[in-house]
């Protein structure tokens, strides 16, 4: 499954809700677009811009509270649907299983979570009982080379400064 959204909560009494866009496709969210909420396929009835998020109403949830017990879950497409994210952007889905090394050759372990923060995702790579938090970030992540499922990243990463 691909996250395209998620609810953060009820808006109005009809049964619609705030949504927060994990996508750059807009389109996801058209009248008549099917997402999955909770497994189960929603069809979108409408939905209009909110500042930076949306509000949309989906077909069979129609009172404030059946929508607040959306709040928090995420919309889904299935990963058939998925899109090419673009040049220099991946899918979480993508990155998990992928083997880090350093720009020197130095294994990091593999990706096994990908965080979202607000300023950049990041990537945790683990190497038996050894964590690595890196953040997604264009100094840090030098290359991506799905087809050869590696992640190389910069040296400085795993430098350690003594205190004086």
């Amino acid at each position: 499954m691909i996250r395209v959204g998620q609810v953060g909560g009820a808006f109005g009494l009809d049964g619609a809700v705030k949504v927060v866009p994990l996508t750059d496709f807009s389109d996801r969210f058209d009248r008549g677009s099917v997402l999955l909420l909770d497994g189960a396929e929603r069809r979108v009835e409408w939905s209009r811009p909110a500042g930076g998020d949306l509000v949309v109403k989906f077909a069979g949830i129609d009172n404030r509270t059946a929508a607040e017990m959306y709040s928090g879950r995420y919309l889904e497409v299935g990963e058939q649907a998925g899109r090419p994210a673009g040049a220099g952007r991946f899918y979480h889905h993508q990155l998990i299983g992928l083997e880090v090394i350093t720009a020197s050759g130095h294994g990091v372990g593999r990706i096994e979570e990908v965080l979202e923060k607000p300023a950049n995702d990041v990537w945790v790579s683990r190497d038996g009982a050894t964590e690595h938090l890196i953040p997604a970030t264009k100094d840090a992540v030098l290359t991506v080379d799905l087809e050869a499922g590696r992640v190389v990243v910069a040296d400085w990463l795993l430098t350690v400064e003594e205190s004086p």
